[in-house]
């Protein structure tokens, strides 16, 4: 039976609370059990509508018998993030207490959950991974979160940590939609890539900073790779769905992406009904090795050279840095150019630029010489 609950924060200033809606369908501890969250980027609308419209159709699929095991949803998972106003603009990427992007920095308990299973596991899958799911939870609880932020991590990670489907809603600054996935999820999440009519999915195993849909993955994958197949477990499906840009917020849109995940849902036997036949998966899967940045040089006005989707060569001019105090157009102008060839799916949609800032992504299609360590902006 659908319900909504509500849980509360930590309180960090005086008479000032905030919490949690969490919408639950289905029976609570039933297998599958799905989790979708939006908003932990607060500025990211897109996310928060589509759940919203998702919600809708749960609550009818749940009073219809329709909901086949458990799904529990977070549609504003970041409520803090939401309330940061100043002078009329919103700042919901970054905490203003820590500075820290909440998108970052999530608990890897990986080493800890791993202690606590070694020499306890067997070669029943299910029992493996019930002990796994365990120490995880155990570990999250032995958590001490520090500021505000910290709390709310941990809270997102103990919702989530048990689940068999993890969806993270997102958005990019002015993109296409795209995902991010653990290589070894892909190609079985082709289908989610299909029913969303996904452009481009990025394949990362630690892209940098501890972002919360590899947290949640972590652990499995942790202890599947220290036990191997004599030892199996069940490792979840944890995607970051980028619905698109900021700017990509309608009903229409979000009720589009709720249909496509509804379908996905029955596809994956979580909800009865029939999906229909599968939709053909036509963009393009690979390491996230591949992405590369456009960076301005200069200070200036962006003009973009190339439509969003384009294909491009190296070398190609992607975008112009103008500087608009110049008099004549001649030498007023900075080109910035592709790196590699691939898909221009991604652009800034502030067009203000300053040296050093991400104006725009490629997914190219070969792996980009250098490029390791932290692959993720900030």
């Amino acid at each position: 039976m659908a319900m909504t609950e509500h849980h509360r924060l930590r309180e960090v200033s005086l008479n000032d609370q905030r919490s949690l809606t969490i919408h639950r369908f289905g029976q609570p501890g039933a297998r599958p059990k799905v989790y979708v969250q939006a908003g932990i980027h607060a500025n990211e609308l897109a996310g928060p509508l589509t759940a919203h419209h998702l919600a809708d159709r749960l609550k009818a699929a749940d009073e219809a018998g329709q909901v086949v095991g458990e799904i529990v949803m977070v549609p504003i998972a970041n409520p803090i993030g939401l309330s940061q106003v100043q002078s009329g603009e919103h700042f919901g990427r970054h905490d203003l207490e820590t500075g820290g992007n909440y998108n970052r920095a999530f608990f890897d308990v990986s080493d800890a959950v791993l202690q606590a299973v070694m020499g306890r596991l067997g070669s029943d899958a299910a029992e493996n991974t019930r002990s796994v799911r365990s120490a995880i939870l155990n570990a999250l609880n032995e958590v001490t979160p520090r500021f505000a932020i910290d709390d709310l991590h941990v809270e997102l990670q103990k919702l989530a940590c048990d689940a068999d489907i993890v969806l993270d809603l997102h958005t990019d600054s002015d993109a296409q939609m795209h995902l991010f996935l653990d290589p070894t999820q892909w190609p079985n999440a082709e289908d989610l890539a299909a029913e969303l009519g996904v452009e481009v999915v990025m394949l990362a195993r630690a892209s940098g900073s501890n972002p919360f849909e590899e947290t949640i993955a972590a652990p499995y994958v942790t202890v599947h790779e220290a036990h191997g197949e004599d030892h199996p477990i069940d490792v979840p499906l944890t995607v970051v769905v980028e619905l698109r840009g900021l700017a990509d917020v309608s009903d229409e849109l979000a009720g589009q992406d709720a249909d496509a995940l509804m379908r996905f849902l029955q596809r994956r036997g979580c909800l009865a009904g029939t999906p229909g036949a599968q939709p053909q998966f036509t963009g393009v899967a690979a390491p996230f090795e591949h992405t590369t940045f456009l960076w301005a040089t200069a200070p200036g006005i962006v003009a973009f050279k190339k439509p969003l989707g384009a294909m491009v060569e190296a070398g190609d001019v992607v975008a112009e840095i103008i500087d608009v105090s110049a008099m004549s157009t001649d030498g007023a102008r900075t080109p910035v150019a592709a790196e590699t060839s691939g898909k221009f799916f991604a652009r800034s949609l502030t067009k203000l630029a300053r040296p050093g800032q991400d104006i725009g992504k490629i997914f190219g299609t070969t792996q980009v010489e250098g490029r390791v360590g932290n692959l993720l902006s900030d």
